[in-house]
């Protein structure tokens, strides 16, 4: 039997693909007559025991399926700017419906957008039904080996278990990142083996590593402005992303930091020197917190630093402040005008010397993936081996927290099963 589609991978990008070839009315304005439409012969392969393994740990669990936001920095790429051939501003509404379709109600939280259930699971058993309706078959526990087109156009596809043929290959196996949750790098290998370039893959979308003993800063958190000093691609203090940080033992995370590994990543890799800002009182310039410590000073000269800086930052993070600038035993009259300037300067600045990322292992996503400069971005189909489609995180394509890697790969998924659909009327 030769199958009209084989997907490979059911995750989000896989498992929209397949549905959005089964039927095209999930996305398309224009409507086609249930009567004249094409039943497509359709097998979804799976390596895990179930679909949709990673979905359940998005967004914490929540599953944040997508974000209003939207501009230059959402998403990075070798090939920058093909994201935003694939994808456009108001894209998150088609994401939207496209859930709402199949029975998942979606909640407005701030241009943030999650299940009315805030559950991930509502995300997977309504594409588990989806697919069921469609009668998609689904193979899973089942690992692909290796991938052959013959002079036909006709896919070889062998897994562990068996041997499939296909008119249509999708590949949607995700990237490296979490191989708990089915994280693998065999996509890589197809694309080898169809002789389709590749970036290997990196974390991204991790914590981080210093230099300095952070510690005495484990479990503080505290909401600041974020920005990266590496060179070529340094981002600056006016280009700062705010939000909340995290201190472990070792290691800097958190959501802003988080944003900014993948470029973190990319220079380390490069050998740049790599330094991380944070301003852990968002809400105030450096002349503010100068004026504040003058006042304080003036008001309380008795008393001591540490109790100064509690009215600004966590007692840990205002202990490390203090040992950094030498100041420990001294009350806050003792203070000279210099140690002041110094003191407001590192509490608007606090400079952190980055050494290296997360594993991957620890990562949410993979930064690397096919080579975006083969992709149509239209159909997500490889301009190279006609037939065969890539989707999701297998792409040279990640982006920011957010619920932007779900649109990524809801959306490639609906391109690659729309086009396949289309090709046979």
């Amino acid at each position: 039997m030769i199958y009209d589609m084989i997907v490979i991978g059911a995750g989000a990008s896989g498992m929209t693909a397949a549905a959005c070839a089964a039927d095209p009315n999930m996305i398309s304005d224009k409507k086609t007559d249930p009567a004249s439409k094409k039943q497509l012969k359709i097998l979804l392969l799976e390596k895990n025991k179930k679909i949709g393994k990673k979905i359940y740990a998005t967004g914490n669990g929540k599953c944040n399926i997508a974000n209003q936001a939207f501009d230059i920095n959402c998403y990075f790429s070798n090939n920058e700017f093909f994201p935003y051939k694939v994808i456009a501003a108001d894209d998150y509404k088609k994401v939207i419906s496209f859930f709402e379709q199949v029975g998942v109600l979606v909640s407005d939280e701030n241009g943030y957008y999650y299940p009315m259930s805030r559950q991930a699971s509502t995300v997977v058993w309504a594409f588990n039904d989806v697919l069921k309706k469609n009668e998609i078959e689904i193979h899973t526990g089942e690992q692909v080996a290796e991938i052959s087109i013959n002079k036909d156009h006709i896919y070889e596809i062998k897994t562990d278990h068996a041997v499939y043929h296909t008119k249509n290959v999708v590949l949607s196996c995700g990237g490296s990142a979490a191989p708990a949750l089915g994280g693998t790098d065999a996509g890589l290998d197809l694309l080898e083996q169809l002789g389709v370039p590749v970036y290997q893959f990196h974390p991204a979308l991790c914590k981080v590593k210093c230099t300095e003993d952070i510690s005495e800063l484990s479990g503080v958190r505290c909401k600041a402005g974020v920005y990266v000093e590496c060179g070529e691609n340094s981002t600056s203090d006016h280009e700062k992303e705010f939000g909340e940080v995290q201190f472990t033992d070792t290691c800097i995370s958190g959501i802003v930091v988080f944003n900014q590994s993948h470029i973190i990543g990319e220079a380390l890799e490069a050998g740049e020197h790599v330094r991380l800002h944070i301003s852990p009182i968002p809400t105030m310039n450096k002349e503010d917190v100068l004026k504040y410590l003058r006042t304080f000073v003036k008001n309380n000269p008795e008393r001591n630093i540490q109790a100064c800086l509690n009215g600004l930052v966590h007692e840990k993070l205002g202990a490390y402040i203090i040992k950094k600038c030498g100041t420990e035993k001294k009350s806050v009259q003792q203070l000279s005008e210099k140690e002041l300037v110094e003191l407001a300067g590192i509490l608007f600045d606090l400079r952190f010397e980055i050494t290296d990322t997360a594993e991957i292992t620890e990562a949410q996503v993979a930064r690397g993936g096919a080579d975006t400069r083969f992709v149509n971005p239209e159909t997500m189909g490889l301009k190279m081996v006609p037939g065969c489609y890539v989707t999701g995180e297998l792409l040279d394509v990640d982006g920011k927290c957010g619920g932007y890697n779900l649109m990524w790969a809801v959306i490639t998924g609906m391109k690659a099963g729309k086009s396949i659909y289309d090709s046979y009327k």
